[in-house]
């Protein structure tokens, strides 16, 4: 009788245990839009400072928080800053640059945390160079930080990375046959 007394009273005492857990919020669908509707206008600005060549403005809403993490084909920069300094340096390789989103995957992760998938084209004019149109998906987290949206984890993939790189790239000057 005792050992069912103890059962009984571990059994209750586990269920107040669970019923006191935080419990997830339910949102409406008109509350989930509007959550992914204020982190998408963050990837919006984000892609027109990038069509503008505007690559300082492009990280506004980039969170410089150590915890966060940026990667591009591949590449997991160590810092903001060194991605930062990546784009600086190509910058001056563009004429033009325009980003053409296909897609807007949004899972809202709760009234502070969204997860974006975006595939995309692209199409840039290197200076002296032919355009080049080209496909990648860029999928991030933008998270509500000190009462403002940030990205704090984003991964770019391009189709074809080899040909994106060698489109920014004149060709090699021609040799003439030896003699």
């Amino acid at each position: 009788m005792k050992s069912s007394l103890i059962s009984i009273a571990i059994f209750v005492m586990a269920l107040l245990a669970a019923s006191c857990q935080p419990q997830p919020t339910a949102f409406t669908e008109a509350q989930k839009a509007a959550i992914a509707d204020s982190a998408k206008a963050v990837v919006q600005l984000m892609l027109t400072h990038a069509d503008k060549l505007d690559f300082v403005a492009y990280f506004n809403d980039y969170s410089p928080d150590p915890d966060a993490r940026y990667i591009e084909n591949g590449l997991l920069y160590p810092s903001l800053d060194a991605m930062k300094k990546a784009y600086a340096d190509f910058k001056p390789l563009f004429e033009s640059l325009k980003n053409k989103p296909e897609a807007w995957d949004m899972i809202v992760l709760s009234s502070d945390a969204v997860v974006i998938t975006m595939p995309s084209h692209f199409n840039f004019k290197p200076k002296g160079l032919p355009e080049y149109r080209g496909q990648y998906v860029w999928t991030g987290v933008v998270q509500r930080r000190n009462g403002k949206w940030a990205i704090i984890q984003s991964h770019e993939s391009w189709l074809n990375p080899e040909q994106v790189m060698a489109a920014l790239m004149p060709p090699p000057p021609k040799q003439s046959p030896k003699k």
